[in-house]
C-alpha cells in the first residue's frame, strides 16, 4: 500500500454508484454532532450558513438534554473538525470563504441517519 492510500480514512466509495461504502458513512454519523448537522442539511435542501447550523445545532442539544455549548463554539467544532470531514468524504460541499455548507446527497447516509433515528 503506498502512502497516497493510506492518507484519508474514508475511502472513494463505489465508484458506480458515487455513495459512501456503509463503513464509512457509519464512521462518519458516529458524532452525534455530526448526525445533527446532516439532517439539518438533508432537511434544509441548499446552502446553509454556518452560522445558522451551529445556532441549530445549540438549539437542539439544549432541547435534548445535551449541554448548553454556546453557538459560537459550535460553529469552531464544526470549521475546524465537522465540516472538513464531510467536506473530505465528499458528502457536503463547504466554501470556507463564504462559510456557506450545501448537502451533496448520499442515499447511504440518509438511509443510515434514518436507521440511527429509529433506534
Amino acid at each position: 500500500m503506498s502512502p497516497e492510500d493510506d492518507e484519508s480514512p474514508l475511502r472513494d466509495g463505489d465508484s458506480e454508484t458515487g455513495l459512501l461504502p456503509d463503513s464509512d458513512a457509519i464512521e462518519l454519523l458516529a458524532s452525534r454532532r455530526r448526525r445533527t448537522l446532516l439532517e439539518l442539511l438533508v432537511d434544509a435542501g441548499g446552502p446553509v450558513t454556518l452560522e445558522s447550523l451551529a445556532t441549530a445545532i445549540a438549539q437542539t442539544e439544549r432541547a435534548t438534554g445535551l449541554g448548553a455549548t454556546p453557538s459560537h463554539r459550535i460553529a469552531v467544532s464544526l470549521h475546524h473538525a465537522h465540516l472538513p470531514k464531510l467536506d473530505a468524504a465528499g458528502v457536503v460541499d463547504y466554501d470556507r470563504e463564504t462559510n456557506s455548507v450545501r448537502y451533496r446527497g448520499d442515499e447511504r447516509i440518509e438511509t443510515w441517519l434514518a436507521a440511527v433515528d429509529e433506534s
